[in-house]
């Protein structure tokens, strides 16, 4: 053979492995890189699928919408009625409340009743004071354990019927305490400490009874409600006689904040102004006992009333069947119970007479 012959045969030999190998790496390289892909995808579908649930292990809060473990979720409630004069404010540890009912008493003046899922470690609460009938019925909508210094002489009856469980004088003295600040009958309080070993004590229910639903259904935590076709909230006066209520809306936290008596409404226990993201406002017939100084309040049928929230308010309608017992449902103008956001709210019932007094403003001022 000759020796150009034997060079042409060698470079083509040569050529051809080359051609084989860069096949070779290209096949090779090119499985690899797909394998790479495919575990950069499926990493990527791990990572979606294993992502943390915010609220997992937790659940909706009863009075609020909040979410938190299941443990204080279900734990029972308390109920305290907080004197409501000037001479007993300010007020302690009613920034700790979860809801708030107001209702005027006896000489235009009101009480206000502030309903706590977390108490344990709140040190001093209220001043206390003593219970009016219908308090009765706004304690049993949420399943309270009902506290209170002192009653009205109708509302003793029911008091005594086992039909409702309360932390009072008439249960032991020894859960409240007088302070040197204020003049009796303004400084009687008691505490979380205090009213946790009475539950304990008296052997009542520390749990909600197994048949509770909760009161009010809420936003989800992401969303606010917006009422859209309501009218713009920005103060909101609740008309009563005496101390003036009103409320402020900050849009930055969506928070309506309370003033009365010409002033903001602070607790001194952590010198914060009071405030919540909801208020009803609930128009109610009352009249005289016979003593022609007490209020019969009926809870009962239906009547009017108001929703405010996130700056805006709409008219509401409210019915009830039984007046110690069950809860009043609040519904929109198509008859559906209102949505609320999350976080506390305020229950005001205001006597018909003096509905005009309610004012809803859409200045602050």
């Amino acid at each position: 053979m000759g020796k150009n012959k034997k060079i042409i045969i060698g470079t083509s030999v040569a050529a051809v492995l080359l051609i084989i190998a860069v096949v070779v790496f290209a096949l090779f390289f090119g499985s690899e890189q797909k394998k790479v892909k495919k575990s950069e995808e499926t990493t990527t579908v791990q990572t979606e699928t294993t992502t943390e649930d915010p609220h997992a292990g937790k659940v909706q809060s009863k009075l609020t919408g909040e979410y938190i473990s299941p443990s204080k979720a279900n734990k029972r409630p308390v109920a305290l009625m907080y004197n409501n004069i000037i001479n007993a404010i300010p007020h302690s540890g009613l920034y700790n409340a979860d809801i708030c009912y107001e209702a005027p008493v006896e000489g235009g003046i009101t009480r206000i009743m502030g309903i706590f899922e977390n108490y344990d470690s709140i040190k001093k609460m209220g001043s206390v004071r003593s219970c009016r009938i219908y308090y009765c019925s706004f304690a049993n909508e949420w399943d309270a354990v009902y506290s209170h210094f002192g009653q009205s002489k109708y509302a003793l009856e029911y008091l005594n019927s086992g039909k409702i469980d309360t932390v009072s004088s008439l249960t032991g003295e020894q859960y409240f305490f007088r302070t040197s600040d204020r003049v009796a009958p303004h400084n009687c309080f008691t505490s979380g400490a205090n009213l946790k070993k009475a539950i304990k004590n008296l052997k009542y229910r520390a749990t909600y009874k197994k048949n509770y639903k909760s009161h009010f259904e809420f936003a989800d935590e992401n969303t606010k409600i917006d009422l859209a076709d309501g009218k713009t909230a920005k103060r909101v006066e609740l008309g009563y006689l005496i101390n003036k209520p009103y409320y402020i809306y900050n849009k930055k936290d969506g928070q309506y904040y309370r003033y009365q008596y010409g002033d903001k409404h602070i607790d001194d226990q952590n010198n914060k102004q009071l405030h919540c993201s909801n208020i009803i406002i609930q128009f109610v017939n009352a009249t005289l006992y016979p003593d022609n100084k007490s209020l019969n309040m009926t809870l009962t049928g239906t009547g009017n009333g108001w929703y405010i929230t996130n700056g805006k308010a709409e008219k509401i309608t409210w019915q009830k069947q039984n007046q110690r017992s069950g809860q009043t449902k609040y519904l929109d103008k198509n008859g559906k119970e209102i949505k609320l956001n999350t976080g506390k709210t305020w229950i005001c019932m205001v006597q018909k007479e003096y509905s005009d007094n309610v004012k809803i403003l859409a200045k602050k001022k």
